[in-house]
Parts: structure tokens; C-alpha cells; sequence
């Protein structure tokens, strides 16, 4: 069992690790704009042109306002997920949103992400750095320094990326996050057995995912040959891939509460964490040559949980805690 959560950490580990250079790679905020120099002087940040920053960012919004007023100076990374970013003075560091308004009537220095939502940008507005949109609209002048430019990544959702390359994948995202909410809503209690078994049997279920999908192909090829049992044949097939669904619903749960647990726990529900799981389950799954490696292990580990769980309608071993929905 030791070896099993060592298994389950080392996974989570390696997910949370291959999210940022997946999000570099997609020319998500840029290498310089993270690496934004920021120097401390006298108990307060200086950035480096000289102007003294009013205030920090302090820490992810949800759902809230965040306004910078014409005299003020913010510095620091700017997330927000269902918010509001209204920027009338200087921003020194870079904005990623989440379905998200972002007005801009000041000056950014960095690079502002934006997933859904809305992006407008005054004439007054001055960026020093990229904007990259994910089926997201643009509106207004678009008044960028040179070197920054505006890129919508989302006319690109269909296309096939090539070995190396970093396609963001809005439609996957998409479908599996409508899934995952259909699920949750659902079968709470059948995600949450899966869940279990994922957490306290790790190794035995990846065994057993492996095992299924090793022998599902030998069992559909004497099914079909039958000729006669093809509904069962196909029955087969719609079973393993609900239950693959399942499976992955279940861990992207255990991921999401993860990351809440670390950024915002007070907002750490189970809607939310299967929702920001599958996230970054499907944003990991797009990186280049290693993406579809985490994909496929997630989904073994997964269909193994559900198995040993008959589809979630019982637990398969005792958990070490109370369960809880």
C-alpha cells in the first residue's frame, strides 16, 4: 500500500511539473515575462524602469473584481477564474484569465492569457508583451509595443499538431470537462468508490487496466468472429470505453482537490476539483512526444480503479479515512 501512494504522489508530482513546460511551450505567458525582473529596495518592490509598486497581487481571484486605479502601480502575476481585470494604471507582471473580462485602459508590462471570455483594449492601452486568446474575443484598439502581438490559438483548435509542437486542445477540454460535471452531478457516489480505489490500491489497478486493455482486443476479435454475439461485441467496447471515462473522471477529482487544497482551499469543492483536474489532465495530455504517455496512464490506472469497483457500486477495500462527497 506504501508503495501504491508513493505511486499515486509520483504521478501527481510529474502532472503538476509537465503543466508548465506545456504552458511554455504553447507560448503561454513567455519566458520573459515570468522571469520578470523585480528588485527589492527599502521594504518595497522596484520594478526595473524605476517606478515603485503601490501594491502586490495576492494570490488567485475567483469570481471577483481586481482594479488598478490611474496612479497605482501594481506588481505580480495575475490569475483570475470567472472574474474581472480592469487595468487603468500599470501592471508589472503577466494576466492569465479563466473565462474571464479583461479591459485594458493602462499599460501592462507582461503577457496576458485569456481562456474564454473577453478581452478589451482602450486606446489609452499600452502592452509591453503578448496576448494569446483560447476561444476568447478581442475587442478595440489593438495597441501593442513593438515586439507584442495578438494571437488567437482557437482558430487553430482543429488542426492536427505535429510531433514537438504544442496545440491547445480546446475541444478535448471541452468534452471532458462536460463530462466530468455530467458525471459528478450524476454518480457522485460512483466517481467517489472509483476515487477510493484509485487512492488505496494504486498499484493493483494499474495492473489491472493494463491487463484489461491487453486482453479486450483478443476478446472483441472471437466476439466479431462469432458473428452471431456482435451487440455483446460492441457492448464490450461501449463498457471499456464508459469505463475509461469513468476512471479519468475519478483522478482528475483527486488532482483537482490537490491544487485546490495548495491555492484555494476555501474553494475547494468537488464540482470545482473535477472541473480544474481534468484541466490540467487534458492540458498535460497535449504536451509534445511525452502528453499522450500521461494520457494513457491515467486512463489504465483509471479503468483498473473501476473494474476492482464494479463501475463504482462498492469499495473495494477499506479506506483509511471517512468518505466524504
Amino acid at each position: 500500500m506504501q508503495k501504491a501512494g508513493r505511486l499515486l504522489w509520483l504521478l501527481l508530482a510529474l502532472t503538476g511539473l509537465l503543466l508548465i513546460p506545456g504552458f511554455l511551450t504553447g507560448s503561454i505567458g513567455g519566458i520573459s515575462g515570468w522571469a520578470a525582473p523585480v528588485a527589492q529596495a527599502d521594504g518595497r518592490s522596484v520594478i526595473n524602469n524605476g517606478s515603485a509598486c503601490t501594491r502586490n497581487v495576492q494570490g488567485p481571484s475567483f469570481g471577483s473584481t481586481i482594479a488598478i486605479g490611474p496612479n497605482e502601480v501594481l506588481c505580480g502575476q495575475i490569475t483570475t477564474f470567472g472574474g474581472t481585470v480592469d487595468i487603468r494604471g500599470e501592471l508589472h507582471g503577466n494576466v492569465t484569465a479563466f473565462n474571464s473580462n479583461v479591459n485594458v485602459a493602462g499599460t501592462v508590462n507582461g503577457n496576458i492569457t485569456l481562456f474564454g471570455g473577453t478581452i478589451r483594449l482602450a486606446n489609452s492601452s499600452q502592452i509591453y508583451g503578448h496576448i494569446d486568446l483560447y476561444a476568447a474575443s478581442e475587442q478595440g484598439e489593438q495597441n501593442l509595443q513593438p515586439g507584442g502581438m495578438i494571437t488567437d490559438h482557437t482558430r487553430h483548435a482543429w488542426t492536427f499538431a505535429w510531433p514537438g509542437e504544442f496545440s491547445f486542445p480546446i475541444w478535448p477540454l471541452l468534452v471532458w470537462l462536460i463530462l466530468g460535471v455530467v458525471l459528478i452531478k450524476l454518480l457522485p457516489e460512483h466517481v467517489m468508490f472509483v476515487r477510493t480505489t484509485v487512492a488505496s490500491r494504486t498499484g493493483r489497478s494499474l495492473f489491472i487496466g493494463l491487463l484489461s486493455i491487453v486482453l479486450a482486443p483478443a476478446v472483441l476479435v472471437v466476439l466479431v468472429a462469432l458473428i452471431l454475439p456482435i451487440p455483446l461485441a460492441l457492448i464490450l467496447a461501449l463498457g471499456l470505453i464508459a469505463a475509461w471515462i469513468l476512471g479519468t473522471v475519478a483522478i482528475g477529482w483527486i488532482v483537482g482537490e490537490r491544487i485546490m487544497q495548495a491555492i484555494a482551499p476555501q474553494r475547494n469543492t468537488r464540482l470545482i476539483a473535477v472541473v480544474v483536474g481534468l484541466a490540467v489532465l487534458v492540458l498535460v495530455g497535449s504536451l509534445p512526444y511525452i502528453g499522450w504517455l500521461i494520457i494513457i496512464g491515467v486512463g489504465l490506472l483509471g479503468l483498473g480503479a473501476v473494474f476492482l469497483s464494479r463501475f463504482g457500486t462498492r469499495l473495494y477495500s477499506q479506506p483509511k479515512q471517512p468518505l466524504r462527497l
